[in-house]
């Protein structure tokens, strides 16, 4: 009983130390951007063929190159960090993509649109890395991981309330109303932040350091080991975890009768269980010895291996549990590690990073699983998803012994 009180105590505690007016103004920035985003940005495949009458394919290209953009383009967001602060950037940022938003909801022309999306993958992808680059400076280093966590969460709260909203309230997909709540949001939250958080603004270099040269993600990758062995596994943990959004909704209308509708409810289930467990399993997990509670979650997400082989309402049901109880163990694990691993100086570079990583994977995962659902049997498609959940988990465990090392030595 006293061992379970003292937890508690150190859950509450530790909330209360994260929660101070800046963190707030993060916090606030984790939740409202995905609410307005998710407003807009999963319906715009229905807006292209349904408002601009362009092909399936050409609307799915059209989605993919955010994700390319970001991947191929995010270190800009570093770059800019290291030069202006990181919250300029950020304010800098969300204008952007505020104003290129409303010009996006006028286009017809596809290379117009292109354009568009290419200038929106980077400076979105700029305000989601300066925010959680902003939480590791603002807080201490002990409650780092916790604050990614908590931020994780909210983007994931605030993704989920988003979609039923703009189907229900703002014709998603048929109107331009997203379009602007969505721009609105971003211009908002860019002037809160410049006005709340402006005290933050630049991470000043250490006499003798030599940040300016070190912010190029080869140059990162090179020194720091333990970081490249955690983006390994985080490109290959988003592959996985994508296929919820990519390859199982098309294999459920393929196969099931009113498999869009069953795609919801498993959506909900899968939304529900990452809401109510995602702070717990943290939390959870960092009283634990041993690490292998971690290790687990990782292995659980190629569960939906199952759906694949037992293409039926019970085999998704279960492959999508396995799939949101992995998600919600291994990302913690995750996230804590990018609470400790960036260096002082370099947050901005390495959050970049972490945002380029997570733009590439998703574009892989929606290219690469695509094709490998038309050319293969769905059962090998997700068949892949086992060695890659595995390969996940061993190249994390990597990355979280090379991170501890100098911590042992130290001690």
């Amino acid at each position: 009983m006293a061992h379970s009180k003292a937890q508690k105590s150190s859950f509450l505690e530790e909330f209360r130390l994260l929660v101070s007016p800046k963190t707030s103004v993060l916090f606030a920035s984790s939740f409202i951007i995905p609410l307005a985003a998710f407003m807009l940005y999963p319906f715009l495949t229905i807006f292209f063929t349904h408002r601009l009458h362009f092909s399936a394919a050409e609307a799915g290209l059209l989605l993919s190159i955010r994700f390319l953009s970001s991947g191929l383009l995010g270190f800009v967001s570093g770059w800019l960090a290291n030069r202006l602060g990181m919250t300029r950037t950020y304010t800098i940022s969300g204008i952007m993509t505020a104003l290129v938003i409303v010009l996006l909801a006028f286009q017809t022309s596809l290379w117009s649109i292109v354009v568009l999306l290419v200038l929106m993958g980077v400076a979105e992808s700029s305000v989601k890395t300066t925010v959680r680059a902003l939480s590791n400076v603002a807080l201490p280093a002990e409650h780092r991981g916790a604050g990614q966590n908590y931020m994780y969460w909210l983007n994931n709260v605030g993704m989920a309330v988003a979609m039923p909203v703009s189907s229900f309230a703002l014709h998603g997909g048929l109107s331009r109303i997203p379009f602007f709540v969505a721009a609105a949001a971003y211009l908002v939250m860019a002037l809160v932040m410049a006005a709340g958080f402006g005290g933050h603004g630049r991470q000043e270099p250490e006499p003798g350091s030599n940040t300016r040269k070190s912010i190029a993600p080869w140059t990162i990758f090179r020194q720091d080991r333990a970081f490249t062995l955690l983006m390994v596994s985080f490109v290959l943990w988003v592959m996985v975890e994508m296929q919820f959004e990519s390859d199982i909704p098309l294999d459920l209308s393929y196969h099931l009768p009113h498999g869009a509708a069953l795609y919801g409810a498993l959506g909900a289930i899968d939304m529900i269980l990452v809401f109510v467990l995602q702070l717990a399993a943290g939390h959870w997990l960092s009283s634990r010895k041993s690490p292998w509670y971690g290790y687990m979650g990782f292995l659980l997400l190629g569960g939906v291996v199952v759906g694949g082989l037992w293409q039926t309402t019970l085999g998704w049901g279960i492959a999508i549990v396995l799939l949101a109880l992995g998600d919600v163990f291994s990302i913690s694990q995750i996230m804590a590690l990018m609470g400790v691993i960036p260096r002082d100086g370099q947050q901005a570079a390495y959050f970049a990073i972490f945002g380029m990583a997570q733009g590439i994977a998703t574009f892989l995962a929606y290219a690469l699983g695509g094709a490998a659902y038309q050319w293969l049997h769905p059962a090998v498609l997700f068949g892949l998803c086992v060695p890659a959940a595995i390969l996940s988990a061993i190249f994390y465990r990597g990355a979280r012994v090379r991170a501890g090392a100098p911590q042992s030595e130290a001690a």
